[in-house]
């Protein structure tokens, strides 16, 4: 069986964001609500929203011996000092459990589920509640999902089930009927623009674009590497639609950037600037810019590009290349982006894949 001190490590970013500040009121907001708490929580919010550092907040108030209240309100928070608070933080907490996928799956195996469910039966080692995390629930298969059902209909004493999820209707209706959800809705812009400004991020305005408004995605956006990719995909566009560049060529020098695992997070070093991206960040600036140029060719006569678009610092190149598109095509391309976030969890030839991309991107060109 999985050792839940082993998996705990992740949960060590638990924060609580200003724009979570409501919703702690209605989960925590005094001792009653944590003693009677649901034993089944569903968070659901759009990526980016903070769902699983507020899981682990949730997590560690919960489990934590005496929860202090919050200065500027009644609500409480971890005190910090307790003997189970010093093992979160420490990242070896032996009543927190933390269900992922494994690092060589895109989805949580059903014999990781059974493994939990054991786990739940064993008494709490520091004699006071349990707490699991799966992130992301929607990663359960059907066989994983049906064999949680039942610890989630007859949970353990003391033991509090937390999901986190961006994608709520892909769970099982019969797993969404059986926990209490809570949805985590993104901050207003001025608040999100004032908080990446508290963490020092130049053009937040560009950044909170960028990332469709998640200030969480905005800040690692920022990061110096980040940008660089971004400016060489959308260079590498660019030069295609101005016949300085060959969707061959070009398709070459990006796939450098990338390692040969087509995963969110595997980083490879390329280029004279050791820039590096992965697979789906390519395809994230390609759809990006795709994108905007189909709302410009779209919308531009009736509203203001800068309202619709995600790279405003784009907005004048991308203006004058809008007129020069043959809108149905590019239209399809942006169809086969699409396709493509599904195909890269795959098996697929991801240079090829960005070869026929970008070949299809010059036939939208007049």
């Amino acid at each position: 069986m999985s050792d839940p001190a082993a998996v705990s490590e992740p949960l060590l970013a638990a924060s609580l964001y200003p724009w979570h500040q409501s919703l702690w009121q209605q989960l925590a907001g005094d001792q009653p609500k944590l003693d009677n708490f649901p034993h089944a929580l569903l968070l659901s919010g759009l990526a980016g929203s903070g769902k699983k550092a507020l899981a682990a907040y949730l997590a560690q108030t919960l489990m934590c011996h005496a929860p202090l209240p919050e200065p500027h309100n009644a609500s409480l928070q971890p005190c910090q000092q307790c003997r189970s608070c010093q093992l979160f933080n420490s990242g070896n907490h032996p009543d927190l459990y933390y269900l992922s996928t494994p690092e060589d799956k895109k989805i949580i195996p059903v014999v990781n589920v059974r493994d939990l469910i054991q786990w739940t039966v064993l008494s709490s080692q520091l004699l006071h509640k349990k707490v699991v995390i799966i992130e992301p629930a929607d990663a359960m298969n059907q066989n994983a999902a049906n064999s949680l059902l039942k610890t989630l209909e007859e949970p353990s004493a003391n033991t509090v089930l937390i999901l986190v999820t961006s994608k709520k209707q892909s769970l099982l209706p019969t797993i969404r009927s059986r926990c209490q959800t809570l949805d985590i809705a993104l901050p207003e812009t001025a608040a999100a623009r004032h908080w990446l400004q508290e963490q020092g991020i130049e053009q937040p305005e560009l950044m909170l674009a960028l990332a469709a408004g998640s200030p969480i995605k905005a800040r690692d956006m920022a990061d110096e590497n980040a940008q660089a990719v971004r400016k060489m995909v959308l260079d590498s566009v660019l030069q295609i639609a101005s016949g300085s560049n060959e969707p061959v060529s070009a398709a070459e020098r990006l796939f450098k950037l990338t390692s040969s695992k087509k995963t969110k997070t595997t980083r490879s070093k390329a280029g004279k600037n050791n820039v590096s991206a992965s697979v789906s960040d390519i395809i994230y600036w390609l759809d990006s810019v795709w994108t905007d140029l189909a709302r410009i060719s779209q919308l531009q006569a009736l509203i203001d590009a800068r309202s619709f678009i995600s790279n405003l610092d784009y907005e004048q190149d991308l203006q004058q290349l809008s007129n020069r598109l043959y809108l149905k095509k590019l239209l399809q391309l942006s169809d086969s982006v699409n396709k493509a976030y599904f195909e890269i969890q795959g098996s697929v030839n991801f240079n090829l894949l960005l070869e026929k991309l970008l070949i299809n991107w010059k036939d939208c060109l007049k």
